[in-house]
């Protein structure tokens, strides 16, 4: 088999095509990506903010699918003591690397690195759905920091694996593909953070009125109080 092409799977397909998809969300193509008809559904992605959001959605999508599939292999491999599971070859062989008993769950807390991966990227998600709602919060840099340092965080914990992989003599396809997930994530949320405070942190209907509204949000940790009735006033 030819050097490369022993480490494909089709079952990465879907995985590969989110990912790319909300890589491609960050660059130019994120304005053609982001039809009429997505538009006028999500305002937002009239900004380059809300394209930004709506790319690591779905980089951490791609990476919570494809932890869970990895989750799916390892209790397979615990069920039936063994087994093949996707595409293996003399470099790449996933069943032989979350199979392995030694390297396949967390130290110390024993989970399994696919439920810890699922759990990771909902964190990431949530995140990013609290800041897409609220853009203009008190707490938003507060989330900018926590997902920052998750990511760098994770950063080592994907160098553990690799030298995982690298005693037992395997590479794990459909792990590298969310090792490659979380950096990716973990660059957004950089880039989010060279954005907060700039021009590029545009909010879409954004005027003098909704700038007050904003201001109020911030003294009140993303609470707007409800406007009183003129009757009231």
């Amino acid at each position: 088999m030819v050097a490369g092409l022993e480490c494909f799977d089709p079952n990465l397909l879907p995985h590969l095509a989110i990912f790319a998809l909300g890589v491609a969300m960050f660059t130019p193509l994120g304005d053609s990506l982001a039809t009429q008809k997505l538009r006028d559904k999500w305002k937002s992605l009239d900004t380059k903010l809300g394209q930004s959001f709506a790319g690591m959605l779905l980089i951490c999508f791609s990476g919570f699918t494809i932890s869970a599939h990895t989750l799916w292999m390892h209790n397979k491999a615990q069920e039936m003591g063994g087994g093949s599971f996707c595409t293996a070859g003399a470099v790449c062989d996933c069943a032989s690397v979350i199979g392995n008993a030694e390297w396949n769950t967390a130290p110390f807390i024993g989970l399994p690195w696919g439920l810890m991966g699922m759990l990771v990227f909902s964190i990431f998600m949530w995140l990013i759905i609290s800041m897409a709602k609220e853009p203009t919060a008190q707490w938003v840099l507060t989330h900018i920091k926590i997902g920052t340092n998750l990511g760098i965080l994770g950063l080592f914990v994907v160098l553990y694996l690799m030298y995982a992989e690298y005693q037992i003599g395997n590479i794990c396809q459909f792990c590298t593909v969310a090792h490659i997930s979380h950096v990716a994530v973990t660059i957004g949320f950089f880039r989010l953070a060279k954005m907060y405070g700039t021009s590029d942190w545009e909010v879409i209907g954004s005027s003098k009125p909704t700038n007050l509204a904003a201001k109020e949000r911030r003294k009140r940790g993303g609470y707007v109080a409800p406007k009183q009735s003129s009757e009231e006033e």
